[in-house]
């Protein structure tokens, strides 16, 4: 008898999980709720783009890409955080190739869903960092080669919304909002506006959204852009039709975001939501490396025992001592250190 209520146990258990794919009608949410990501849902970035520069004669790359040390939760935020070019820390950027740099100057966070969505509504509630040189973005992705001619085909099927804007005068604005669209790589093969939607920069959370219509009998093949609820641009340009991963980040463009002369800034997220449309110009992802570029080693935040698991013999560790240099999966407060601090966040978690 013991038995058969436990099975019927876990099955109410397995019943009230809800599961979400690319595909379901009720679509997607995290609140970002506990210490760590959600792993069946996120994908957590470590790789670089943005291109290089010449530095004592010698090609290197820009910025310090995207590592998992800048990403965790905290109070049912997500946080990104921004190492600039007075960053001295501990943390270290990652370069093209997979090698760790010597510095973590230029250095920021991204995460994607697993799943890939095509069109629908996607939103999120945020505080963009306030500082130039760094880009606070949300985007969608899908990535293709194609070798099969006599030259390359690259599909890069892409929405964004990124800052810093540019104002009427071509200067750099945190009240403007860089608003792109992308079919492909080439300058003839995507769209980039950058509409007014007021100062974001005002250390308050904002709604940012844009809904996709890949087009049916009813949809014109859109894009519209909504700050805080209100419809500020609409692209009818190079409007993607594949399924994509969302992007959540926090990065370090060359040149055109500025240059970040500060040492850390944050990119905070309240929630995100997707709401698929099912439009009938929905085409499905076929992406040249959906698997690269993602952090392989298993954190678990606030792991400060190396137990792999989160209980209350990792607040007493974090009471007991200061560990010195920086541990990832200790540091819940990103604060590159684990002290009282982070055992009372770790405790406030277990309850």
């Amino acid at each position: 008898m013991k038995v058969i209520r436990k099975i019927l146990a876990l099955i109410i258990v397995i019943s009230s999980v809800s599961v979400v794919y690319a595909d379901d009608s009720e679509g997607f949410y995290d609140d970002f709720s506990g210490l760590d990501l959600d792993s069946g849902k996120w994908l957590t970035a470590e790789k670089n783009w943005g291109g290089t520069v010449i530095e004592d004669g010698k090609s290197v790359d820009y910025n310090g890409g995207v590592i998992a040390e800048n990403v965790h939760l905290q109070d049912g935020k997500l946080i990104f955080t921004g190492c600039g070019n007075l960053y001295d820390g501990a943390k270290r950027g990652i370069n093209r190739n997979g090698t760790y740099r010597d510095n973590g100057k230029r250095c920021g966070g991204a995460i994607a869903t697993k799943e890939y969505f095509a069109s629908g509504s996607y939103e999120i509630y945020a505080k963009i960092s306030p500082e130039f040189g760094c880009c606070s973005a949300m985007w969608t992705f899908e990535y293709e080669e194609d070798y099969s001619g006599d030259e390359l085909k690259v599909t890069n099927h892409e929405i964004d919304i990124e800052f810093p804007g540019r104002d009427e005068n071509n200067e750099l604005s945190l009240s403007n909002c860089l608003c792109t669209t992308w079919i492909g790589e080439g300058d003839d093969e995507h769209k980039t506006a950058s509409p007014y939607c007021k100062n974001q920069a005002d250390s308050q959370f904002h709604t940012y959204r844009f809904d996709w219509h890949t087009g049916d009998e009813n949809q014109v093949p859109r894009v519209e852009y909504y700050f805080d609820n209100e419809l500020v641009y609409t692209s009818y340009e190079y409007i993607p039709t594949n399924a994509g991963r969302l992007w959540l980040g926090l990065w370090f463009p060359r040149y055109w975001a500025g240059t970040p002369d500060f040492d850390k800034t944050n990119f905070e997220i309240d929630y995100v939501r997707v709401t698929p449309f099912h439009e009938k110009g929905d085409k499905d992802q076929n992406e040249s490396y959906p698997n690269g570029g993602w952090r392989k080693q298993n954190i678990v935040r606030g792991d400060v025992n190396g137990d792999n698991i989160v209980d209350l013999r990792d607040v007493i560790e974090a009471e007991k001592k200061t560990i010195t240099g920086y541990v990832p999966n200790a540091d819940v407060n990103d604060d590159e250190k684990t002290d009282s601090k982070d055992a009372g966040i770790i405790l406030k978690s277990l309850f």
